[in-house]
């Protein structure tokens, strides 16, 4: 390649030029006649049967490849696939060959001899070992089917017509066809199977449509036996793919046309036919024909439901005349923004003469560069900077979004041109009275925020539609950390605008649809990410300016978006919706507001709220305390109240004095009638009641509960103080008091049979004596009044009672009465002397075991085992008990152990020590032969064993009374208990 033209350098397109013959070496080169590149891959005729196949993208070196042509022929055309992977090069003479361009196989297609000037490659098969279904046309505008492998086997080949013509009179039926082109439209349909054929002629352009099947059923080769047996070999025509744009009914078409000049028709010059497409590689959408006229160019729609708009013309350009002649083009191409013709001595630039004159140009659709060849050389345009002066171009026409869109792509290159467009778009806004639209527009210019702003504070109409539209397209672009502060701002700005927005709909009548789109808007700009984060970020300042507005609606909104579940609380209490409070408190977990907000909901939903309180779990009744205090004003509130104490005493486990005080002071007041019920279920063991004794008499005094008063003095042992304001109540609820001095537990109602007295005769005397001298006073009879010597248990006597009655009483009063305590006196004495003779009989059978036990023996077997280690009790000194539970000395130590206290195992281990300390001793005087010195230490030998016997062997460790006498004792105790738990912790 030679270097870059200076002279181009700053131009659209950039020039390189490629001498085939010094560039590379190309000895053999005659004239460029053809010449084309397609994805990367370049094929040139470079001489009448040559051509030369080199990879332009990984610059392999070129290959040359000769066509086996007869004297006097030469290559007419040459087609190259978008692909580049495959060729068909066809001569004057109609020969045509086929060249696989990744193995540079050429292979001469015998079945073809028509001259193709045309061939529209399959868009649906970019295989590099078959073509797929394609369609050939011929200099004589004949239209063919074929299908080729990269082996150069012809799958099938079928003429459609001879002749392309659709019947418009007057037409030139025979004319060449120049370009075809196959697009397939992808519908979202898989199903839909629609395509499209646009073949170019000199004079005019066919475009079809049809529903193409791309898949035929290929033959199966199969032949029937009575062929075979006929000698017959009849295989079947295959189904071609593209028959229905010729052959169906249903094929729709349309046509265009190009008026020849004069001079065209009177043959000075020569028609020149070339159709483009943008892009090639993808549905395109526009294109450019060049004619023999001019140039015409258009849009192209492959989806459109009418074939008459699938190409649509726009301009018609006409060649130009140099000294009263057309110059015509030799080539044609569309970029992007671009159309580029190229003239023989000129296509974007004039090149030295010496280059020789253009002959044709190409594009490659992959790379986007164009090639311009001549007889020698050819030259390479690569795009530089193409979208530089298009801006301006449809900023002139007022094609705002056009401009504006090449305009953001050159933000680095040109960036006041984006300014300059967006300025002009808004300005021409601005004078339309579209303030939305202008301020979209200014929000994405670098304008000064205060100079765009003041553009709308300044108009009067639709001010703040215009003002809402740009702070809003200003807040979408600050996504940025450092943004945060002017988010902010932006944030609490536009929410003011809708806010006074909003309270200004409000304000007038028939506008609630208005309103509710206002606020849906408004509950929808709040929730979006930025916005929500700057909410979150001032939520105070959020509320204040919701509550300037006095719309606690979105400040509800907004409290629930962010779960202040404080806010909610607050606007619902506001509001009067205790029950929706109360629904709020049961979805959140911080129960100390719950705790908070309880006494301000008992007043109204007390029901509501203890059911609430009864089925939370987390709820801890002291908590609620103060709720509860508030309870005794009114029996509404109480009565749940109480229900709920009364589950917190006995389901909740809660027995704290300052829960049982409140339920007492609330039975007291609305239901005084069970509040003796409840002090009986407490006991009388002041010990043990769960309630504050003094309180508990301090409020039944207050409301007068007489009977609950005597309870409670007896409860508090106050038996003289109960029996003495019982008797005012009655005598029998005095006796009752009375009697529960003889017991532990009673019930006032339900007195259960005495153990022994709890407290002196003489203190039970006084108490039963006033319920005596009380009942004599009141006239009751004699005989009733010597019932109390049964009653008081022994505390009173005849003795104590009969001084009491007046001094003329009958004694035939008390003859009943005296002979039944004489009759009951006997019994016991009886029952006492009874007592002492089975006491006697039992104390000399004891006696008599005992002696028995002395002289028993027990049998050890052989085969008997330790009852510790499971071994053979003879293979060491062991222990036997009469429980027959065998132990080893060693086995017994260690079970007896645990038994033992502190004393005797300290004496164990000594007496150990000291059994061993004479064992050795023995040893040594056996050893020296001293039997009068041996005899004494054995003595204290013996001494030793009986009194360690007596510590081990004094009861069995498996079954005797020690081991029953531990049997409450804990398996470990707490600090062994801690250590075992704590290693059980991973």
């Amino acid at each position: 390649m030679l270097a870059n033209n200076s002279n181009s350098q700053n131009g659209i397109f950039v020039r390189s030029t490629l001498d085939f013959k010094k560039d590379l070496k190309v000895h053999r080169l005659v004239s460029l006649g053809h010449f084309l590149v397609k994805n990367g891959e370049m094929l040139a005729a470079i001489s009448d049967k040559i051509v030369l196949h080199q990879s332009v993208s990984t610059s392999d070196r070129q290959t040359e490849l000769s066509l086996p042509l007869l004297q006097g022929d030469a290559i007419a055309h040459v087609h190259l696939s978008l692909s580049g992977f495959h060729a068909i090069v066809s001569t004057k003479n109609g020969q045509n060959f086929y060249i696989h361009m990744k193995t540079n196989s050429v292979h001469h297609l015998k079945k073809l001899n028509k001259v193709i000037s045309a061939v529209g490659w399959n868009p649906e098969c970019l295989k590099d070992t078959e073509t797929g279904p394609i369609l050939l046309g011929t200099q004589q505008g004949a239209v063919l089917e074929m299908s080729l492998s990269s082996s150069g086997m012809v799958h099938f080949l079928k003429e459609h017509t001879p002749s392309l013509s659709f019947g418009q009179s007057g037409q030139n039926s025979v004319a060449p066809i120049t370009d075809i082109q196959l697009f397939a439209v992808n519908f979202d349909d898989p199903h839909a199977n629609k395509w499209i054929l646009i073949i170019s002629q000199p004079t005019r352009i066919s475009c079809l449509s049809a529903s193409i099947d791309p898949a035929p059923v290929r033959p199966s080769g199969f032949t029937s036996s009575a062929s075979l047996q006929a000698g017959l070999l009849m295989p079947e025509a295959p189904q071609t793919v593209f028959h229905p744009f010729f052959n169906s009914k249903d094929v729709q078409f349309n046509c265009l046309y190009a008026t020849t000049t004069d001079a065209a028709s009177k043959g000075k010059l020569q028609p020149k036919s070339c159709l483009v497409f943008h892009p090639q590689t993808s549905e395109p959408s526009r294109f450019a024909w060049l004619t023999s006229e001019g140039v015409i160019t258009g849009s192209v729609n492959v989806y459109a439901e009418k074939i008459q708009d699938v190409l649509v013309e726009q301009h018609n350009i006409e060649h130009r005349l140099i000294e009263g002649r057309i110059e015509a083009a030799v080539g044609i191409s569309l970029t992007e923004y671009h159309l580029t013709l190229a003239y023989s001595s000129r296509l974007l630039d004039v090149w030295p003469n010496d280059l020789g004159s253009a002959q044709g140009l190409t594009s490659d659709p992959s790379s986007e560069f164009l090639w311009l060849h001549t007889s020698t050389v050819c030259m390479k345009y690569r795009p530089n900077d193409e979208a530089r002066y298009v801006w301006r171009v449809f900023l002139d026409r007022g094609e705002y979004s056009k401009a504006l869109q090449i305009a953001r792509t050159r933000l680095n290159v040109e960036p006041e041109a984006h300014e300059m467009v967006l300025r002009k778009q808004a300005d021409f806004y601005i004078d339309e009275k579209n303030f939305t639209a202008a301020a979209e527009i200014l929000a994405q210019s670098n304008e000064p925020f205060e100079s765009i702003v003041l553009k709308f504070l300044s108009i009067q109409e639709n001010r703040k539609m215009g003002l809402k539209t740009l702070l809003d397209k200003k807040l979408e672009r600050m996504n940025r950390p450092e943004d945060r502060m002017k988010r902010d701002a932006l944030v609490i700005w536009l929410l003011e605008v809708q806010l006074t927005e909003l309270a200004e709909l409000r304000r007038c009548k028939d506008k609630e649809a208005e309103v509710r789109d206002v606020v849906d808007h408004v509950q929808r700009f709040l929730m979006r990410k930025n916005v929500f984060d700057a909410v979150q970020t001032n939520l105070q300042a959020v509320y204040r300016m919701m509550v300037s507005h006095a719309d606690f609606d979105l400040q509800l909104f907004v409290a629930n978006a962010v779960k202040d579940v404080r806010t909610i609380v607050n606007i619902l209490m506001l509001r009067e919706q205790y029950n929706s409070v109360l629904e709020v408190l049961k979805t959140q977990s911080n129960m100390d507001f719950t705790y908070e907000m309880a006494p301000l909901l008992i007043e109204h939903i007390p029901k509501q709220l203890f059911l609430f309180l009864l089925q939370n779990e987390r709820v801890r009744p002291l908590k609620i305390l103060p709720t509860l205090s508030l309870c005794l004003k009114t029996d509404v509130m109480a009565i749940p109240a109480m229900k709920y104490i009364d589950w917190a005493i006995t389901r909740a486990n809660c027995n704290d004095k300052r829960l049982h005080n409140l339920l007492i002071q609330m039975i007291a007041k609305f239901r005084p009638n069970s509040l003796l019920e409840y002090f009986t279920k407490c006991g009388t063991q002041r010990n043990n009641i769960p309630y504050d004794l003094e309180f508990a008499m301090r409020t039944c005094e207050q409301q007068h509960i007489e009977e609950c008063v005597v309870y409670l003095f007896c409860v508090a042992e106050m038996f003289f103080e109960a029996v003495e304001k019982a008797l005012k109540i009655s005598v029998d609820l005095a006796k009752r008091c009375a009697k529960m001095m003889d017991m532990n537990e009673e019930d006032l109602f339900d007195i259960p049979i005495s153990t022994e007295p709890r407290f002196s005769r003489e203190y039970r005397k006084r108490i039963w004596l006033m319920i005596a001298n009380h009942m004599i006073a009141s006239g009751v009879e004699a005989t009733e009044c010597i019932g109390l010597l049964r009653e008081s248990k022994e505390a009173l006597s005849i003795q104590d009672i009969l001084p009491l009655f007046p001094e003329f009483t009958k004694i035939d009063d008390f003859k009943d009465a005296l002979c039944a305590c004489l009759r009951e006196h006997s019994v016991k004495i009886m029952d006492l002397q009874q007592a002492m003779k089975d006491a006697t009989q039992i104390a000399a059978e004891i006696r008599e075991k005992s002696d028995k036990l002395k002289n028993r023996v027990v049998v050890v077997k052989p085969g008997e085992l330790c009852s510790s280690c499971a071994r053979s009790l003879t293979a060491a000194p062991f222990f036997a008990h009469s429980c027959r539970h065998f132990f080893h000395r060693e086995c017994l130590e260690i079970a007896m152990k645990p038994f033992l206290d502190a004393n005797a195992a300290k004496s164990l281990e000594d007496l150990i020590v000291k059994e061993k300390r004479l064992f050795v001793q023995m040893e040594h005087i056996l050893k020296v032969g001293r039997k009068s010195d041996a005899a004494d230490v054995e003595a204290q030998f013996e001494q030793v064993e009986r009194e360690i016997g007596k510590i081990l062997g004094s009861d069995c460790p498996f079954c005797g009374t020690v081991a029953i006498s531990l049997i409450d004792k804990p398996f470990f105790e707490d600090e062994e208990y801690e250590l075992d738990e704590n290693s059980w912790i991973v």
